[in-house]
């Protein structure tokens, strides 16, 4: 389970009043397969500009920052994590920023998020594989 936080303002750096909603917009299983997460809205009110959610679920998501709503994927953290990163992520590359975007120049099929004990365990790391090892 995740903790998301982070603070909000306006353009003159205002805190932000309005609520900030998270769902999933579709219905899966927990990550451990003890259940099923719903497509419940769940509503977080900024306190002094800064809003911090309950546990939620890691996977798939969207957040609703006024009348714009991005897709996240909220990962299996232990500490509270902030929402812009969360949200920048699952932004598309705008044309202008191509330059920005990290291209595959080839030899990499796919990217994967594994624990440090879990790549030592690998006999054979796959070499198409970009691991991202994370601490255990």
């Amino acid at each position: 389970m995740t903790v998301i936080t982070d603070t909000l303002t306006d353009l003159a750096g205002a805190p932000e009043k309005d609520p900030v909603f998270f769902s999933t917009y579709v219905i899966r299983d927990k990550s451990d397969g003890s259940a099923i997460v719903t497509t419940t809205t769940h509503q977080y009110l900024p306190i002094n500009g800064v809003i911090t959610t309950g546990n939620l679920e890691p996977g798939p998501a969207r957040v609703r920052i006024g009348m714009q709503t991005y897709a996240i994927e909220i990962p299996d953290w232990g500490t509270p994590i902030r929402l812009m990163p969360l949200i920048e992520a699952g932004l598309p590359v705008l044309p202008g920023d191509e330059i920005a975007a990290v291209r595959n120049s080839g030899g990499v099929a796919r990217a994967q998020r594994i624990t440090e004990s879990a790549y030592l365990a690998l006999t054979a790391p796959d070499p198409e594989t970009l691991y991202v090892v994370v601490e255990d």
